[in-house]
């Protein structure tokens, strides 16, 4: 079974709460370093709130869900798919996850 943090729990919750009419939601942990350090997420989700959204709209609207109360995230990085209900009917396909040439959001040590 895939390690299942703190942090990813705290996504989910946010990502619930956020979109209750939500027909699919999965946040899984994509760190790529040690899972534990709960860095990087891919959330995809399918709503009816993204219905005549835009793509950019629809990831404001994502941020703004699992965003801290201060506007930034918690972690290193969060991979977006967020389909309205047609589109994921039609095309449930999902994307390939691109090489992180970031951090894990971990300061380095000098």
């Amino acid at each position: 079974m895939a390690f299942r943090g703190p942090r990813q729990e705290v996504v989910e919750a946010r990502l619930q709460k956020a979109f209750p009419e939500a027909l699919h939601l999965e946040v899984t942990n994509e760190s790529h370093g040690r899972q534990e350090d709960e860095s990087h997420f891919h959330v995809l989700l399918v709503a009816d709130a993204f219905d005549g959204v835009n793509l950019i709209g629809r990831h404001r609207l994502v941020n703004s869900a699992v965003a801290e109360d201060d506007g930034k995230l918690g972690f290193h990085s969060v991979r977006i798919t967020a389909k309205a209900p047609a589109q994921w009917a039609s095309n449930p396909a999902v994307s390939a996850a691109p090489k992180c040439s970031g951090g894990d959001g971990i300061p380095k040590r000098k």
